[in-house]
């Protein structure tokens, strides 16, 4: 590929993404792109065959966009509730550069493009339920939790990174109450 095409493909996903960060994902098109980025449609078509693999991208791209924002180093000195809520604050920050809320937009797209976005949304979920059983077994208190068949780190980092999810797609700034929940669960009150 020659300089000229990677040039292509950067031009396209910046315009993709600007439509997206200013208008919503729900704008993101083939011809609206080409039209704000200045290539034929066909030239993008080369490189994105739909509409789906354009906008997996670019959710790919937010999600790295979003976990990059977080020091995973900063975290270290801090019990397991201090990380979770500066994750979350540190996510909801980052949401709030966009015009509207991209986790309800992505619930809008087609089923085609959701199933795509999905795919790569859960291998950048995997990585967060890792960190988030790391950042318990930093935590001696919850580290000595007698962990059973039932409630497993696994199961529990994910339960933990659903709801925060859920918060941020209705805007909740506070996450107090949940890390209260958190504590009563893991006896810590």
């Amino acid at each position: 590929m020659d300089n000229n095409n990677k040039n292509y493909k950067k031009i396209i996903l910046s315009q993709a993404k600007d439509i997206a960060i200013k208008q919503g994902i729900s704008k993101v098109n083939i011809r609206s792109v080409a039209k704000n980025s200045g290539i034929a449609i066909g030239t993008v078509y080369n490189y994105f065959p739909s509409k789906a693999d354009l906008l997996v991208v670019i959710i790919e791209d937010f999600w790295k966009g979003a976990f990059s924002e977080i020091d995973w180093k900063d975290l270290e000195g801090n019990d397991f509730y201090q990380n979770l809520e500066q994750i979350y604050n540190i996510l909801y920050s980052y949401l709030s550069k966009f015009k509207e809320n991209w986790l309800e937009q992505l619930y809008l797209l087609k089923k085609d493009e959701k199933l795509l976005g999905k795919q790569r949304e859960n291998k950048y979920f995997e990585k967060i339920y890792n960190i988030i059983i790391e950042l318990m077994d930093m935590d001696n208190c919850i580290k000595e939790y007698q962990w059973s068949d039932i409630i497993t780190k696994e199961k529990t980092a994910k339960f933990i990174f659903e709801n925060m999810l859920i918060m941020l797609k209705s805007e909740e700034q506070d996450i107090s109450f949940f890390i209260e929940i958190l504590k009563i669960i893991f006896n810590q009150q």
